[in-house]
């Protein structure tokens, strides 16, 4: 479980530069911040432009990323078995207390305790 940990950590600080503008022509400039209202992310100069417009939506800055939504490479990498390598976490065993791909509960499992994630 320690290596699932420092790779976590690994795969979450690769990430920090996942957040990409939605509304930039250059589909590679870094976000900078986040709408809640718009669930999207904007660079510098999109987020100043969209802050006259919606006054009265709330934008997170690079300072309160924790109200961000999950990047995508992470929540892809949060939801992918570690054991099995492209298949999805769908199942939690609760014998085992673990979340387990469609393969783990074949092998390991034998659908004794488990049950679909929601």
């Amino acid at each position: 479980m320690a290596a699932a940990s420092v790779s976590l950590q690994k795969n979450i600080s690769e990430t920090s530069s996942a957040y990409l503008c939605s509304t930039c022509k250059n589909k590679n400039t870094c976000a900078e911040a986040y709408c809640k209202n718009c669930n999207s992310c904007f660079c510098g100069k999109c987020v100043k432009l969209h802050n006259q417009l919606f006054q009265d939506h709330a934008t997170y800055g690079p300072k309160e990323k924790e109200k961000w939504p999950v990047a995508m490479a992470t929540q892809e990498f949060l939801e992918n078995c570690e054991v099995h390598k492209g298949k999805k976490l769908k199942l939690f065993c609760e014998d085992h207390t673990q979340l387990c791909c469609n393969t783990c509960v074949l092998l390991n499992h034998l659908y004794v305790g488990c049950s679909v994630l929601k």
